[in-house]
């Protein structure tokens, strides 16, 4: 099992893509880490039933499977929109990527000025530095980088899944 990330797109079909496996997620995030591309903000609170007046007692099975009663669909309409609203938030005093969104496939987004924070604090690593994590996932650094480039110029940012 591994991580996809998705360049996010206003269509059904996500754009392109960036790949890795579980092990190169961990050397991933260690290069991040090492160039200060990522940031320790903690995650929004999870949407919680009760704070939308809802309870279990308010679906036809297990409330994971969203088969609400009809007369509680605009709440729990609302408490979807906010649980979306939570994954694609973004602190826009950013200075990287937060390590929460980059390192667990929840389909979290991160966000266009998250990308080119990250990206800043990476150009601003010595050269020799740089072209030393090149090497790194086989090449896969390499292509990360570039993707992140790619993604920071996006409406939208990347999906991670």
């Amino acid at each position: 099992m591994g991580t996809q990330f998705y360049i996010e797109t206003d269509t059904d079909t996500p754009g392109d893509s960036y790949d890795q496996s579980a092990g190169g997620m961990a050397v991933l995030l260690t290069l991040m880490r090492e160039f200060g591309m990522l940031t320790d903000a903690e995650p929004p609170h999870p949407v919680t039933l009760d704070e939308f007046g809802l309870s279990p007692a308010d679906f036809d099975g297990p409330p994971r499977a969203g088969k609400v009663k009809p007369e509680k669909a605009d709440a729990f309409a609302a408490a979807q929109q906010a649980a979306q609203d939570r994954f694609d938030y973004f602190d826009p005093a950013t200075t990287g990527i937060p390590h929460y969104k980059a390192a667990y496939n929840e389909g979290r987004l991160i966000a266009p000025q998250e990308i080119t924070a990250a990206l800043a604090a990476y150009d601003s690593r010595p050269a020799e530095q740089r072209r030393e994590a090149d090497t790194a996932l086989h090449g896969g650094w390499t292509r990360w980088i570039a993707f992140l480039r790619q993604a920071a110029g996006s409406r939208f940012g990347i999906r991670v899944f």
